[in-house]
């Protein structure tokens, strides 16, 4: 590891050396046990035991090992810790040992019991130390644990420890440990020694602990966005075995393309309304960049990948009005060339959508004009009218769809014009009339009662909800609870408390019962008392 991390945190050597002359006493009284459980890592680690460890399990080991499993996994950790233990007590020679001392302290952990955790997994690395699969996450974690505590210099020692150890640096976890570090150096101002950090990330681990790997990547390729230096991001991925592969180089440009699509819209922290003027230019370097790579996607027979990407940065991002169109006037032969129909009234849909987004009317009804499918090209001008809140011209042409009794448009017309009446014109009686029409319970039930809550009819969408929730068992315990927040939203006390108590006797493990719970407590009722019904 290089000497900069190393210059990052003083006395690392001298602990770990001490750790090391602790483990030895204890590993030569162990060596056999050690020689049977020091399996090498595997490339997709998991907190599970794999094939061959599971395998070494006695049937009852096998089924302790599952009962502490079922706990963890539906997220009880504090009794999943619990039977880990039982595990180790049970079966004291058990050849998992090691495993399940660590599910012990990573159960805590989970559990947030932070400190006891980090007891157990330095447990595990004075007594397995040499244990890779078990020992290299528990120290890993362990700093986790450390820096989850606020300690972060002692979470960074544990890591560089991880990175450092030559058996360690080798299991996938050593992947987070650098890249923490990695951060850390980036956060002091080293950004050198990080980004080389980040790059080393990329290239030990993209295959043992891709989202480690990943989260790296996408560093890196901020920070070359940023600077413009797009000479220095293809130096770094391209090399003589993938440089002229039109897959490879078109994934390089979808990459960096995802990236700039996110981050020229939260701004990366970079841009204020001070410096407008950078972020235009920042973003046209890339946009320059990115249409250089159009060969690549010819080349790998992918060119719908590359409008896709351009037209939405130009017209969404950069908001350049020319450009789009230029990108449309060089798609749409390719679009008619399409041979089958289906296939080109979606491309044109898709085509309308960008241009409405952008607040280009003229352009998007181009592309409307030459979809094929009378409907789909009714419903787009829909969207278009509903866009510039005209709500006359869109109700015209929802009805327009409505009429012509298709099997598809006209029920997602019909919802539409409901929806429309619903949450834009609030003209409750005609939306309820519409959602009745559909008759695709409880979907419609649904909008129904939010129509009579909102038009000021409580009795109404409370009848409503019984129905819901008489009719349809899988939405029950939702409507039960609605009609205990709307008589809290009323300020009618009494029926509130008696609609919650309702909710946890009827629907107890529902995720509602939690939300029942939190407004008897508002209440100041406890909920462990008697059941009212409504």
């Amino acid at each position: 590891m290089s000497e900069t991390i190393t210059d990052t945190i003083r006395d690392v050597g001298r602990r770990a050396k001490c750790r090391q002359h602790r483990r030895t006493a204890i590993f030569n009284s162990l060596l056999l046990l050690i020689l049977l459980l020091a399996l090498p890592a595997s490339a997709d680690w998991t907190w599970k035991l794999n094939a061959e460890r599971y395998g070494t399990l006695t049937l009852f080991e096998r089924a302790q090992y599952a009962k502490a499993v079922r706990l963890f996994e539906v997220k009880d950790y504090r009794a999943a810790a619990a039977e880990f233990e039982k595990f180790k007590v049970q079966f004291p020679d058990s050849k998992a040992l090691s495993y399940i001392l660590f599910m012990r302290g990573y159960s805590l952990h989970h559990a947030k019991d932070r400190n006891t955790a980090i007891k157990v997994y330095n447990e595990v690395l004075d007594f397995f130390g040499d244990v890779v699969d078990d020992a290299a996450p528990a120290l890993f974690y362990l700093g986790m644990a450390h820096i989850e505590n606020g300690d972060t210099r002692e979470g960074l020692e544990a890591m560089l420890e991880v990175v450092e150890d030559e058996d360690y640096q080798k299991h996938p976890v050593a992947a987070g440990a650098l890249r923490r570090l990695a951060d850390n150096k980036w956060r002091n101002g080293e950004q050198e020694a990080a980004v080389a950090f980040w790059k080393q990330t990329v290239r030990d681990f993209n295959k043992s602990n891709p989202s480690e790997a990943l989260v790296a990547k996408r560093m890196v390729t901020d920070i070359y966005i940023k600077s413009r230096n797009y000479v220095g991001f293809e130096r770094w991925l391209l090399h003589d075995d993938n440089r002229d592969d039109p897959s490879f180089r078109r994934g390089v440009a979808d990459f960096a393309w995802q990236q700039a699509w996110g981050h020229f819209h939260t701004g990366w922290g970079k841009y204020t309304n001070f410096n407008r003027e950078e972020k235009k230019q920042d973003m046209k370097a890339f946009y320059d960049w990115f249409k250089a790579q159009k060969s690549w996607y010819d080349k790998a027979n992918n060119r719908w990948s590359f409008y896709h990407n351009a037209i939405y940065f130009a017209s969404q991002r950069m908001r350049d009005r020319v450009e789009t169109r230029r990108l449309i006037d060089e798609i749409i032969p390719l679009t008619q060339a399409l041979p089958e129909e289906k296939d080109r009234n979606t491309r044109y849909a898709w085509l309308a959508d960008r241009m409405r987004e952008a607040g280009d009317w003229t352009s998007a009804e181009c592309c409307i004009s030459k979809m094929t499918d009378p409907l789909h090209a009714v419903y787009k001008r829909y969207e278009m009218a509903y866009y510039q809140s005209d709500w006359k011209q869109a109700i015209e042409h929802l009805v327009h769809v409505e009429n012509a009794n298709h099997q598809y448009w006209s029920p997602r017309a019909l919802g539409s014009h409901a929806a429309l009446l619903k949450d834009r014109l609030a003209r409750y009686e005609e939306a309820i009339a519409l959602y009745r029409k559909m008759n695709n319970p409880p979907h419609n039930l649904w909008a129904i009662q939010e129509c009579y809550y909102r038009w000021g009819k409580l009795q109404e969408a409370l009848t409503t909800l019984n129905e819901i929730e008489n009719s349809f068992p899988d939405n029950a315990a939702r409507a039960a609870w609605q009609k205990a927040s709307y008589y809290h939203a009323a300020g009618s006390a009494k029926d509130a408390v008696a609609a919650a108590r309702r909710v946890l006797k009827m629907y107890p493990i529902s995720p509602q019962s939690s939300s029942a719970h939190q407004l008897l407590e508002q209440y100041g009722i406890a909920t462990g008392g008697g059941v009212l019904d409504d």
